[in-house]
Order: structure tokens, then sequence, then C-alpha cells
């Protein structure tokens, strides 16, 4: 089994990230709507409850975005050559 390096965890944390951000933002945006009223949503979730879920995605949301953007925008740099291959000495 060849040996694994940074980049492919670096990619496998992407991925997972970007999944995960899917249901994250699904969610944050339902109880937003539903805190404004519009669209609908304040039929499906009360607005207490909704406050209280949009609450706690807050940070969540923030730290996968993060780990998300921060690991797509290195591997972007690389792919326009900003960022150089490293080379064993």
């Amino acid at each position: 089994m060849p040996k694994r390096n940074l980049n492919y965890y670096l990619l496998k944390l992407a991925r997972v990230s970007g999944w995960l951000l899917l249901p994250l933002m699904l969610v944050y945006l339902v109880t937003g709507f539903a805190l404004c009223g519009k669209f609908g949503f304040s039929r499906l979730i009360d607005l207490q409850t909704a406050l209280l879920i949009h609450q706690i995605f807050d940070w969540p949301l923030i730290v996968v975005f993060a780990v998300h953007s921060s690991v797509t925008v290195y591997f972007a740099m690389r792919r326009w050559g900003w960022i150089k291959k490293r080379t064993k000495t």
C-alpha cells in the first residue's frame, strides 16, 4: 500500500467539510427564514425553536466553513502556482 501524504488527508478533509456544510447551511437558512417569517417556514417550526437552533448552529457553521475554505484556498493557490511543491532534501 502506498504511503499517503498530507495532500491526501487535506483533500479528504475538504470533501468531508464540504458535505457537512450542506446540511448545516440548509438548517441555518430554514431557521433564519422561519425567524423572519418568509416563505412559510414559520409554519414548519415555532419561533423559539427556530431561534434556539439558529443560535446553536452559529459556531459549528463558522468552524466547518473556516476549515473548508482554508483547505480549498490552499489547493487553489497550489494549482495557480503561488505555492510550490516541497522537494525532499
